[in-house]
């Protein structure tokens, strides 16, 4: 029997995005009238029929929506699952919850799992926004979602999040204009999470626009930091220049790193400095403080409930809004001629310089 034809199977026949065709057979969004017609001339060339499951699940509300985030232990997705919570509930709506680890496997069955609920929208953060087959499941499904945290360029959807490109080029000028020239960045793996990539291409490029190159990269499990200590201990270990600052690209990779560090025999900021990104509470509290970039967790959470509402009664094509974010000054970033050099007692003269307004997105 021969194989039904899909919504991708259209999409690559028209050379257009899943996302679009899905707009245009589900008659959703303003869509140009040369498109329409391209993809209903593949229509009738391919033979597609329209899913009758999807068909319902696009016609019938049970006011439930699904929500697959990475992990249910860190308190970045803890908070923005309480706002969009919050919010869903005093729209009506009952959220369903599932994690994903950052597997991609698991992505996939949690849209399945959720597409057999018949939910009325999704809401997630992926690991990759722009290659995610967990987001083309839903293309192909016709249900709106929205992506939390993810900050998609080139995939037409709705998006809540924050400019991770921008912060942590800003933070890479920050920690330079104190005088640091040794800087190096602990992240999470790029392969399994977008947004530390996006946060380290920023961040080079902020270090570039200094004047200065990155000295150390430590690639990490961003589930529960695997390889740090060894990463760590190796760089510590060769004779030589070693980081006087160390940006990680998240607060849980930059409490572990400050751990293991002082674990070392060094002292944060007395020998080397350190500053994370989202802000979560854990940081705030120790003492000294966590300097960090502050997400708005909470309202990423709520204002993804929003838009995909919009979504949902047809009052807005898919469309992403990034949210203001600031950098907590906090006792874990030091100038330089505050510290001791423990490697060589030198101390570089401070090169001052801030990210040019027209530095935007890559």
């Amino acid at each position: 029997m021969a194989k039904a034809v899909t919504i991708k199977d259209i999409a690559q026949h028209c050379g257009l995005s899943v996302a679009t065709v899905s707009r245009v057979i589900n008659n959703k969004g303003a869509i140009r009238a040369e498109t329409v017609e391209r993809v209903e001339a593949a229509v009738q060339a391919l033979g597609y029929r329209p899913s009758m499951a999807a068909r319902a699940l696009k016609s019938a509300s049970n006011r439930t929506l699904g929500v697959i985030i990475p992990s249910l232990t860190n308190p970045v997705f803890a908070e923005t699952a309480a706002g969009l919570q919050q919010q869903a509930r005093l729209l009506g709506y009952t959220p369903l919850i599932l994690s994903s680890d950052y597997d991609d496997a698991l992505e996939s069955s949690a849209v399945e799992n959720l597409l057999a609920y018949q939910v009325d929208g999704v809401l997630l953060t992926v690991n990759d926004a722009t290659s995610s087959a967990a987001l083309e499941r839903l293309d192909e499904a016709g249900v709106p979602y929205c992506l939390m945290h993810n900050v998609p360029r080139q995939r037409v959807a709705g998006f809540i999040g924050v400019d991770n490109f921008r912060a942590a080029a800003e933070v890479a000028t920050r920690i330079q204009a104190l005088g640091h020239t040794r800087i190096g960045m602990v992240s999470g793996d790029f392969m399994r999470t977008d947004r530390a990539r996006d946060r380290y291409a920023g961040f080079l490029a902020g270090l570039k626009y200094a004047g200065v190159e990155l000295a150390h990269l430590v690639q990490v499990d961003p589930v529960n930091a695997t390889g740090l200590q060894e990463s760590l201990s190796r760089i510590y270990s060769q004779e030589g220049s070693h980081p006087t600052a160390w940006f990680c690209s998240n607060d849980l990779l930059a409490l572990a790193t400050i751990a293991q560090l002082e674990a070392m025999g060094r002292s944060v900021p007395d020998d080397v400095s350190i500053v994370g990104f989202d802000g979560i509470q854990a940081g705030a509290l120790r003492q000294p403080m966590l300097t960090s970039v502050r997400t708005p967790n909470l309202e990423i959470g709520s204002a993804s409930v929003d838009l995909l509402m919009a979504q949902i009664h047809d009052t807005s094509s898919n469309s992403g809004r990034k949210l203001d974010y600031h950098l907590m000054e906090g006792g874990t970033l030091a100038a330089v001629s505050e510290m001791p050099d423990p490697d060589s007692g030198n101390t570089p003269d401070p090169h001052l310089q801030s990210l040019d307004e027209s530095k935007d997105d890559a």
